[in-house]
């Protein structure tokens, strides 16, 4: 996801009376100048200057962080970015290359430790697809060191941290039994065990389920794309 840098107007109302006559003061002001703005000339492009890019990515498929109990991981962790995971990410580097190193000469075609700054969680699968972009983005070019940086996990902010977070921690404490516990859905459950063979006394969700779902997915889909 490539994000743009904007910048908005905040007010502040005067007092409760006059509150209301301010914004509507300043609807007509945004109105106008709306109005003013749409009765110009387009932007010529060729004027316009690319300043700064800011791509946030997820990492590529990786295998269930809990396998099933009947299920080989075929030697892989679990959590671990798969063959595919890293193929994906090579492909979105050379996307981003051809966008700002080929088709708009924004960045170096060898990587500049001056131009970019890299940024991940101290997560295996997350390291491993960082460099899976960069050498896609590079073609393993480079002139200085790369260097990810990363935070200690008990003050990572780039994903929900249950370590450092109380407020988080309270509200999502027993989130899974209490799912469990729906109508209906705790018998759903023991019928989609009975039914892959699951024993009744694993410890198995519908949470992991999916996710062991997904995991399928993303090698079934290489599949097809390779065979095709």
């Amino acid at each position: 996801m490539i994000t743009g840098v904007f910048s908005m107007r905040l007010w502040t109302p005067v007092g409760v009376l006059t509150s209301l006559a301010y914004c509507l003061h300043q609807r007509r002001v945004a109105l106008a100048e709306l109005q003013e703005a749409d009765g110009r000339r387009p932007v010529d492009r060729s004027l316009l200057k690319l300043k700064m890019v800011q791509v946030v990515f997820r990492h590529g498929a990786r295998s269930p962080r809990k396998p099933l109990p009947l299920e080989e991981q075929g030697g892989m962790f679990a959590g671990q970015l798969t063959k595919v995971g890293m193929q994906q990410m090579f492909a979105l580097g050379e996307r981003l290359r051809k966008n700002y190193v080929e088709d708009i000469p924004f960045l170096s075609p060898t990587f500049n430790p001056q131009e970019v700054f890299i940024r991940s969680t101290n997560i295996f699968r997350n390291l491993e697809s960082t460099r899976c972009l960069l050498a896609g983005l590079f073609q393993c070019q480079k002139e200085g060191p790369i260097i990810i940086h990363t935070d200690e996990a008990d003050s990572e902010v780039l994903y929900p941290n249950y370590q450092s977070c109380w407020s988080l921690r309270q509200r999502t404490r027993g989130r899974r039994q209490t799912a469990s516990l729906q109508p209906g859905i705790s018998e759903d459950l023991k019928k989609v065990k009975d039914r892959m063979g699951i024993d009744s006394s694993d410890k198995v969700d519908f949470f992991i389920l999916l996710d062991n779902m997904a995991a399928e997915q993303e090698k079934m889909g290489s599949c097809r794309f390779h065979g095709s």
